[in-house]
């Protein structure tokens, strides 16, 4: 009996490291890869594919390797996780006995995923109020006409307590190109390459929670386009919104406050004025394919002329895991300007289709 049970153990040896989740009687053994106060992600020994479970439904659980727990105090628990209600989690400290530490302190709580393990799988212990994207979408068009298009952006975002604040820097350009070639001067390339968008944009928000739900804002936004004649907007931000739904899957707030819109056009025009700012926000979490679905718009209308005067922009966009942190992005970006410049258009669109990095 003896040497087929030693047999066994050493054909499954991943057993013996598992973790072990026991929900309403039944042990699953698998490795945790996240938990809440809503629910608990784990992959099994039993087949591919993660697995989330209401963390209502768990009545024990242990882990074979720790976790680091953050709050937003500056405190930090690290060890096994021995115990979880949907209230709190319990941790095994090394050298001290069980802390239960409640869901509503707990800021972050990622696996350690140990000494060997790469920069991207550390960074959320190593630095767990950072996260990051950066994207990069490319096309090209040979018709009639030929049109390139690149597209890029880098973005960064601190949250840590009731404080969040995010940065983020996008670049787009494209060209056109006209044959125009005259068939009597063979062997001369006379095509013409035409800029059809040149636009740089860099954004910088700050948000402070005061209730739950209720949250004040400072941002400031600035954009550079050269088809659109525009040498510098920048737009300066301040007010308070609130949070209508906020879980972990759907986050949706509606903010306002008062804007000064300032704009210089080539050749050294200039316009400014002092505007309310209306905007909305949602985060989705799709369940789907692990994608989410990211939306903002915000409307300016000038406060002495705000039927002639105002911005309106739009942008959403939708992201598909492809594996890891690396996922496909699809995004919507649509820009209207009541009072543009001479030979300038009031609206631009901007579909992008391309890659994102998240870490």
């Amino acid at each position: 009996m003896i040497r087929p049970l030693l047999v066994a153990l050493l054909l499954v040896p991943s057993l013996a490291a598992a973790d072990r989740v026991t929900v309403k009687g039944a042990v699953l053994e698998g490795t945790v890869k996240s938990i809440s106060g809503k629910q608990i992600v784990m992959t099994t020994v039993y087949g591919k594919g993660e697995l989330t479970i209401p963390t209502a439904d768990v009545t024990a659980i242990e882990t074979d390797a720790p976790f680091h727990v953050f709050r937003a105090d500056d405190g930090q628990t690290v060890g096994p996780i021995v115990g979880i209600t949907p209230t709190a989690v319990t941790l095994a400290e090394e050298g001290g006995g069980p802390a239960e530490i409640p869901f509503d302190q707990v800021q972050a709580a990622p696996r350690d995923a140990g000494e060997d393990a790469s920069w991207f799988e550390r960074r959320p212990v190593e630095s767990p109020w950072w996260s990051g994207y950066a994207d990069l979408s490319f096309a090209s068009f040979d018709a009639t006409t030929h049109t390139t298009a690149l597209a890029t952006g880098f973005g960064v975002r601190r949250e840590r307590g009731p404080n969040r604040t995010r940065f983020g820097v996008s670049y787009l350009r494209s060209t056109t190109r006209e044959d125009e070639d005259d068939p009597t001067t063979v062997g001369v390339d006379e095509s013409d390459d035409e800029v059809t968008g040149d636009e740089l944009r860099g954004s910088l928000r700050h948000e402070h929670d005061l209730t739950q739900r209720l949250f004040a804002f400072g941002s400031l936004e600035a954009e550079h386009d050269g088809i659109e004649s525009l040498a510098l907007r920048a737009i300066p931000k301040l007010g308070a919104g609130y949070k209508i739904v906020n879980t972990e899957d759907v986050l949706f707030s509606v903010d306002s406050g008062l804007a000064y819109v300032y704009q210089k056009y080539f050749g050294g025009d200039t316009e400014s004025y002092l505007a309310l700012a209306f905007g909305a926000e949602s985060d989705l979490k799709l369940p789907f394919l692990g994608a989410s679905w990211h939306t903002r718009a915000d409307y300016l209308p000038s406060l002495s002329n705000w039927t002639e005067a105002y911005q309106l922009r739009g942008e959403s966009a939708l992201l598909i895991p492809i594996f890891e942190q690396l996922s496909l992005k699809a995004a919507l970006i649509d820009d209207y300007n009541s009072q543009p410049a001479d030979d300038a258009t009031a609206n631009s669109l901007t579909t992008l289709l391309g890659l994102s990095l998240t870490y």
